[in-house]
């Protein structure tokens, strides 16, 4: 009675925006790869996972 629940990882969804984002910048990923532009890709993931972690946090805060 009266706990807090955790929020749920498959609960979690990214905003029209944010997948907007995430879906471009994943659709490059390959065309660098195939390139050899690996400094290209690590930065390309790291935007990715920024986005994400972004989210998770909000998600999150949602529920604090």
């Amino acid at each position: 009675m009266g706990k807090k629940q955790q929020p749920k990882e498959e609960d979690l969804t990214l905003s029209k925006k944010e997948q907007k984002k995430v879906d471009k910048l994943s659709a490059q990923i390959p065309y660098h790869e195939g390139r050899g532009n690996k400094e290209e890709v690590t930065k390309i993931k790291e935007q990715v996972d920024a986005i994400w972690t972004k989210a998770k946090a909000a998600h999150a805060a949602q529920f604090a």
